[in-house]
């Protein structure tokens, strides 16, 4: 019996010896079509048709605490050049044009927010500085189309291993945990995500960070975090080193709030007072 809920799609490989690593998918009865590429695929997906028309697209990183970049190119591929030196987070891309470039700029403009506001919901954190929280200007008929247009984006996602699932939540009840020591911060539990406390104190990381063995990587994340909150005004400086947040923050991961807080690389389970005995309590 076919199911009323089936849908197709061809996935082509212009490299077959990296399969995992570039790759074309398309559903047969849309023009929508998406490039999954690492880093050192970019110059590839250049030389495939259509791979520069107007396109969406999203940078993924690939660790423990997954995140996410949503941007929009009148340029294709072309545009994820300038990412490779402007951020290092990120470890494969995913961009979606049409084959007869029927996406504009309102098109692209409006799938960058529907995203962004997608992915807020989701387990993976969001690097983008602009949140986009104002919803673009359309008439009726454009948002019907162009969110179906989205639905269609979401579901090739999908099919990529892209989960928009929420994570679960560990406890419907408020309960902080503080953090140890003398460290002036806490976290509690809201929608299945770590949410740090308005006027908890965050610091820049140690500056013996930049000597790390994963190339400076930590050091600069948690700069640009430190900086953007601060930029955003969603944190007031106290001095040169550190910041009390003006507002809650939400997180995927226990580990995040806890390296923002202390400066150093943490395990967040074990670093937020009785949040490991929470999790082994929910768990058993």
């Amino acid at each position: 019996m076919k199911m009323q809920n089936d849908k197709t799609v061809m996935i082509y490989f212009p490299d077959s010896d990296r399969a995992s690593s570039l790759k074309v998918i398309q559903n047969p009865t849309s023009q929508i079509r998406g490039f999954y590429f690492t880093k050192s695929q970019i110059p590839k997906i250049e030389a495939l048709d259509y791979a520069n028309n107007h396109a969406v697209y999203f940078l993924f990183s690939d660790l423990e605490e997954p995140s996410v970049y949503i941007g929009q190119s009148i340029n294709g591929i072309s545009r994820i050049k300038s990412h490779l030196r402007e951020k290092d987070f990120w470890r494969f891309g995913v961009l979606f044009v049409t084959d007869n470039n029927s996406f504009d700029r309102v098109s692209i403009d409006f799938l960058e927010y529907y995203f962004i506001q997608k992915f807020a919901k989701t387990q993976y954190n969001l690097e983008n500085t602009d949140r986009r929280n104002n919803a673009p200007n359309l008439n009726l008929f454009n948002r019907s189309v162009l969110k179906g247009f989205a639905d269609h984006i979401e579901f090739l996602l999908e099919a990529l291993g892209i989960s928009f699932n929420s994570i679960e939540i560990i406890n419907e009840d408020v309960q902080y945990f503080n953090a140890p020591g003398s460290i002036q911060a806490r976290i509690y539990l809201q929608d299945g995500k770590f949410v740090l406390h308005k006027g908890s104190i965050i610091k820049q990381p140690v500056t013996s960070s930049k000597e790390w063995n994963d190339g400076g990587r930590f050091y600069r994340r948690y700069m640009r975090y430190f900086e953007t909150y601060i930029g955003s005004s969603q944190a007031e400086l106290l001095n040169d080193q550190t910041a009390r947040l003006l507002k809650d923050i939400e997180f995927t991961s226990p580990s995040t709030p806890a390296n923002l807080c202390n400066g150093h690389n943490n395990n967040g389970w074990k670093f937020w007072v009785g949040l490991e005995e929470k999790r082994e309590e929910t768990m058993g």
